[in-house]
């Protein structure tokens, strides 16, 4: 008879189970909890605040060659709507140029590109559909959008 036929398997131990945790997994578990609450928190807080550059981008968005001179408008109350900026509504010109160009971390508008939307603010639709191809009113509400989304005015304290 063969003796390798009758040996028996040692027997194992049962599994290791995963619960209940040791305590340091529920302090990883807090942690990671912790931190996905705070940066929810701050990714609601960032939401809320950039709520006045959605409505801006609507306004932008629905404007038609006919409302050309509303964009100037949008641009200033989005200025204001930021609520950190030392921006005047009533400022116009060279001081109003330099604070939106200053606004943002890349040059956006040219000098010429916001003389033309200042003028704009000043004219009757017809008057702007003269002077003001559907191309230029395009290409001005591109960049009037593309600054209402990276602008950004340094806290005035």
């Amino acid at each position: 008879m063969n003796q390798v036929t009758q040996l028996v398997d040692i027997p194992l131990p049962n599994a290791i189970p995963w619960w209940p945790l040791a305590a340091g997994w529920y302090g990883v578990a807090l942690v990671g909890l912790l931190f996905l609450l705070v940066l929810m928190y701050r990714k609601r807080q960032r939401w809320v605040a950039d709520g006045y550059r959605r409505a801006a981008l609507k306004q932008l968005q629905s404007l038609t060659l006919n409302d050309a001179g509303r964009m100037n408008q949008v641009i200033r109350n989005t200025a204001m709507s930021a609520n950190l900026c030392d921006v005047k509504l009533s400022q116009t010109g060279a001081l109003w140029y330099r604070a939106i160009i200053n606004s943002s971390r890349n040059v956006i508008f040219t000098e010429a590109q916001l003389q033309q939307l200042e003028r704009l603010n000043y004219q009757s639709a017809t008057q702007a559909l003269r002077y003001l191809s559907e191309s230029d009113f395009s290409k001005l509400n591109q960049l009037c959008q593309r600054w209402v989304k990276e602008h950004h005015f340094e806290h005035q304290s």
